[in-house]
């Protein structure tokens, strides 16, 4: 029949894609005018790189840009997991705690209790979860009890340091189309077709988003709800990725794990870095602050252009040097070496180090200049 080339696996995800893209592009522009009819903008702080008001609730469009997408896209019959679409819940749990933080503001120790639900449910009802540590501590399989704390600890890391990437334009949407298009060219490749669904939509919701983030007249931020949503997003696919190999496939990588992190290595790097500054000056982990590798490269004087495409740029470095050194290599020595490149990043990237100015908003420093010609 004329239209049979729609059941071809590439085609059908071009279109969830393509689709995914055009609600984001359509939804932005009537969330973009309703917050400002509402007032539902960010104010800037000291640490805002940005010094006007901007509506921050772009994660409403990605998400039911991914959902609906998701749900149209993946047939009970099409997927490879049992109770697969029960992972929409998790992500209603989500984004709901981060459109209340994107407006309200709440502790972050409730939203850490919400990724914890959704995590919880997610693993015990999809069964997506690591069972098998790849001889990392001479340990390999391992019982219910401690996989489930392990998947948990995993999905809660990754979804956190993706929420902490978040920091200028672009970087967020640039990082998750990175790794989302890395596990979803794997899922293809291997056939599940679900995982390769949610990559795809991630891919295309994120597209058609960084556009708005970037824009000066139709400017909006992702905001939690976006961020939590993708960063959870991440963490199923990595969990599921290594998952997968965990047993022999027909296209098996034995160290997973490690390709998993180095995919992700640029908010993962980054975020254990920060928490472990600020646990080890004396204040909490979840208490903001200027010391972010994406801060410290817009505090040189780079854009927020430039700093995002230095760090996508970095990641996809990341994926073809894990793909090309340690997809073979043994989970303990790459381990070892993600450990010792851990420890030299994290005493190369310091604010004393990298920063060669003390900070000053350039923006806000423009519009200060411009203040007082006006009233001269």
């Amino acid at each position: 029949m004329v239209f049979d080339f729609l059941d071809t696996p590439l085609v059908s995800l071009s279109i969830a894609a393509i689709f995914s893209f055009v609600v984001v592009t359509i939804t932005i522009p009537v969330i973009i005018r309703v917050a400002l009819e509402k007032h539902l903008m960010e104010e800037p702080n000291g640490r805002s790189s940005h010094i006007q008001k901007t509506p921050s609730l772009g994660g409403i469009a990605i998400f039911a840009s991914m959902v609906i997408t998701f749900l149209l896209a993946t047939p009970e019959s099409n997927t490879s997991t049992v109770n697969i679409h029960l992972i929409i819940p998790s992500l209603v749990i989500l984004f709901f705690i981060g459109l209340k933080d994107d407006i309200l503001v709440i502790d972050p120790y409730k939203k850490l209790l919400a990724q914890v639900l959704a995590a919880t449910l997610v693993i015990y009802f999809t069964d997506i979860r690591i069972s098998n540590l790849f001889g990392i501590l001479g340990m390999y399989e391992i019982s219910y009890a401690p996989s489930f704390v392990i998947t948990l600890f995993v999905i809660i890391v990754i979804t956190n340091a993706y929420n902490l990437i978040d920091g200028i334009d672009g970087l967020a949407a640039g990082i998750g189309i990175v790794a989302a298009l890395a596990f979803g060219v794997y899922f293809y490749i291997v056939g599940i077709h679900w995982a390769t669904v949610l990559a795809v939509v991630s891919v295309g919701s994120l597209l058609a988003f960084i556009r708005f983030n970037f824009s000066k007249a139709s400017k909006i931020f992702m905001g939690d709800s976006g961020s939590l949503v993708i960063g959870f997003t991440l963490s199923l696919l990595a969990v599921k990725f290594i998952q997968h190999n965990q047993v022999y496939n027909n296209f098996h990588i034995p160290n997973a794990p490690t390709i998993a992190i180095l995919i992700l290595a640029v908010p993962l790097f980054d975020t254990l870095r920060v928490f472990t500054h600020r646990i080890a000056s004396g204040i909490g982990p979840f208490v903001a602050d200027r010391n972010h590798i994406h801060h410290f490269i817009i505090d040189n004087g780079f854009s927020h252009l430039h700093a995002t495409l230095l760090l996508s740029f970095s990641s996809i470095s990341l994926v073809g040097i894990s793909c090309y050194f340690f997809a073979s290599a043994s989970v303990s020595y790459s381990f070892a070496t993600l450990i010792v490149t851990f420890i030299l990043y994290s005493l190369i990237i310091r604010r004393d180090v990298i920063v060669k100015k003390p900070y000053i908003n350039e923006e806000r420093l423009r519009e200060k200049r411009r203040s007082a010609v006006g009233q001269s």
